[in-house]
């Protein structure tokens, strides 16, 4: 099953390449920060789900450590792709493309479905407008966006806004444009609400 699989195949090596061009024993270094990631699980308050607190703990644990040891530019860059690369997947896989067609109307009723029971199931938001040609949400609060400000690493926000932006391009590319109305539309930004807005341009 597609629930099933593991993500940590992806991202795993993928840490352990990047990591390693720059520090000594990067299993050693991951294997340190899986064992000692309960001490950040501790601080978080007890109001974030306990999935999401699983889902993001040990990535902004190993970003805290690499910070550390490499600087705030070079640990950014590398848990940037980890998560880019590891959000994509998983943003994939639960849109199930190859057992359901990729079409404007199955993109709404797949958005919607994760929104409901996929892993942005605990952000609040509204559907603003739904056409044959449009679709738009707005994203009223941001859980991963208040557990990333509430342990300091706040730049690691539009990280995650970046998987929406490559995965829904790439979708339908060419035929249905994804943006968010301009700049400055995410709550990552400082906005009140982000903003969805998916466009077909074959119509």
């Amino acid at each position: 099953m597609i629930e099933d699989f593991n993500l940590k195949k992806v991202t795993s090596p993928l840490l352990l390449h990047l990591i390693g061009r720059e520090l000594p024993m990067p299993r050693l270094f991951l294997w340190r920060c899986k064992l000692t990631v309960g001490r950040l699980k501790r601080r978080i308050d007890p109001r974030f789900p306990a999935e999401l607190v699983d889902l993001v703990a040990l990535p902004v644990w190993v970003y805290m450590h690499l910070k550390e040891r490499l600087g705030p530019e070079k640990a950014f860059e590398i848990m940037r792709v980890a998560i880019l690369t590891g959000g994509l997947a998983k943003w994939n896989l639960q849109f199930d493309t190859v057992a359901v067609p990729r079409t404007f109307e199955n993109l709404c009723a797949q958005e919607k479905r994760m929104n409901d029971t996929g892993i942005t199931r605990w952000n609040t938001l509204d559907v603003v407008e739904q056409t044959d040609r449009r679709f738009e949400l707005k994203v009223t609060r941001c859980l991963y966006h208040e557990l990333a400000c509430s342990l300091g690493v706040p730049e690691l926000t539009p990280v995650m806004c970046g998987i929406d932006n490559a995965a829904n391009n790439s979708y339908l590319a060419d035929h249905v444009v994804f943006h968010r109305g301009g700049p400055g539309h995410r709550i990552s930004d400082g906005a009140k609400e982000c903003r969805f807005v998916w466009e077909r341009t074959d119509v």
